[in-house]
């Protein structure tokens, strides 16, 4: 008759009876790794958008070398850090784009061209235009950045209708847009000058109000760490608590990294760090030195550790992992002063005895666990692994959403998904044996809801090792 059964039923009348089970249909969510966001000052750049970028050299093409008083150089550092791929805002409002004129060849030249940059920003540029050499009946114009070539656009010369060739040639261009200029009427050709300075013009406002509209900008992201280019404590506030409301909006993966140079000083820092008080937040209150004497602290080590952390999968610690590059610290702790950096939740750097600079101890703010807390929250290892599992989790079974029942089959289907994770998570080195699924007995199931209790063990790192040395004076006596 081919009659369902439901599990644990048994059926009064002789036949065959059937039911169907999923055994691996369902999709385990990986984990996600490498992945940074940032806010960054620069003189060039799309303002009120993310940014994607795979390497630096994207990075500067989008967004130039940052100027002055620009923060690109941080995007250096999350490379060098491991990071895979990069959301990146460009911080500030207003600002305005640089425009000049170009004249045609007539005896008396009038404004012919109207030349405007594509970004607001005092991005010091300049550009000439002269035929190609060896060929009389092509000309180019040369974007140039300091002497460095930036872009070429070549076109057909004739005084016939080259205004109107330039400009369609000129579309391709990722710096200026070029339009006739108002009422310019004839068919001369365009003038030929040599490097020509490009009238900048002036960066963007940046304020805090600027942080908190690039931080909503990438609040529909994925992404392992956050990090921003001030050192600022409002900034720093206003960060923590956003980390900390996308984290209960579901957004669970990321830490945000902040933090301070060691001009600060010593007992300030610990007291900043100790203040955040959430496993959400690292604070880098360390620096180091690199082999030409620069230093990695402040927002620069902030970037480096940003990227570390979401680059080095949940399964490894950070504790004592080398900054490459690095030579020395940038300040002397005792003893008792790296006890004190643990205690209070901010990490630094020190030295192996074999020279190398590395991170003292990999933890988070978190330094005194309340509520449902545990010691746990306080290492990066542990709560990644944690945060991880959470996230892998959602992910396996939301496709499941509205497409199951809640009844028993339904609910097995959940339980056999979160198994496989919790197993899969197991051979991956990042959870203990053992870790199990089960509905929530003290909350039965009832109409579009359903309650489950996972029970599961992260696995820390062997940081502290104890010797004792048993010696003998003498060992015939």
């Amino acid at each position: 008759m081919g009659i369902f059964f439901t599990v644990g039923e048994k059926k009064k009348r002789p036949g065959v009876y059937q039911r169907y089970e999923n055994v691996g249909g369902v999709s385990i969510a990986g984990a996600t790794d490498g992945i940074v966001a940032c806010c960054i000052r620069s003189n060039w750049g799309e303002l009120g958008k993310v940014h994607t970028f795979e390497s630096l050299e994207q990075a500067k093409l989008a967004l130039g070398n940052g100027g002055s008083d620009g923060t690109v150089e941080l995007l250096a550092e999350i490379f060098t850090g491991g990071a895979k791929k990069v959301f990146c805002v460009r911080l500030g409002s207003g600002g305005t784009k640089g425009t000049t004129t170009l004249f045609d060849t007539a005896d008396s030249p009038v404004a012919a061209v109207n030349m405007t940059a594509k970004s607001e920003g005092n991005r010091a540029l300049s550009y000439m235009i002269r035929k190609v050499l060896g060929d009389e009946s092509t000309k180019e114009m040369i974007i140039l950045e300091d002497s460095l070539e930036l872009e070429r656009i070549t076109f057909p010369t004739g005084e016939e209708n080259e205004i109107d060739t330039f400009l369609e040639a000129a579309k391709v261009s990722r710096y200026f847009s070029f339009s006739k200029a108002e009422g310019y009427e004839d068919t001369k050709g365009i003038a030929e000058v040599g490097q020509t300075a490009f009238p900048a013009g002036t960066n963007p406002n940046v304020t805090n109000e600027q942080y908190s509209n690039a931080f909503s900008l990438l609040e529909p992201y994925v992404f392992n760490t956050i990090c921003i280019d001030t050192e600022s404590i409002a900034v720093h506030t206003l960060l923590t608590a956003y980390i900390q409301k996308i984290y209960q909006n579901g957004n669970i993966l990321p830490f945000a990294v902040i933090g301070e140079s060691t001009s600060v000083p010593f007992e300030t820092r610990l007291a900043h760090a100790k203040a955040i008080n959430s496993y959400n937040v690292i604070y880098v209150g360390g620096g180091a030195i690199d082999t030409l004497g620069t230093p990695l602290e402040g927002v620069r080590a902030t970037a480096r550790i940003a990227a570390m952390v979401a680059s080095t999968a949940s399964n490894q610690s950070l504790t004592h992992k080398v900054l490459s590059g690095m030579t020395d610290v940038m300040e002397m702790l005792t003893n008792s002063q790296y006890e004190q950096t643990i205690d209070a939740g901010m990490l630094t750097f020190s030295t192996s005895s074999a020279g190398n600079v590395w991170i003292e101890s990999a933890v988070t703010t978190l330094n005194m666990p309340q509520g449902e807390d545990d010691e746990g929250w306080k290492k990066i290892k542990r709560t990644k692994i944690r945060k991880e599992l959470m996230n892998r989790a959602s992910a396996t079974v939301e496709p499941l959403i509205g497409n199951i029942n809640n009844d028993d089959d339904g609910r097995a289907t959940i339980l056999i998904a979160i198994g496989k994770l919790l197993q899969l998570m197991f051979t991956e080195g990042k959870l203990l044996e053992g870790g199990w699924i089960e509905v929530d007995k003290n909350n039965p199931p009832e109409g579009d809801s359903a309650w489950f209790h996972i029970y599961a063990d992260d696995i820390d790192s062997l940081e502290k090792m104890y010797f004792v040395y048993k010696f003998r004076y003498s060992p015939n006596l």
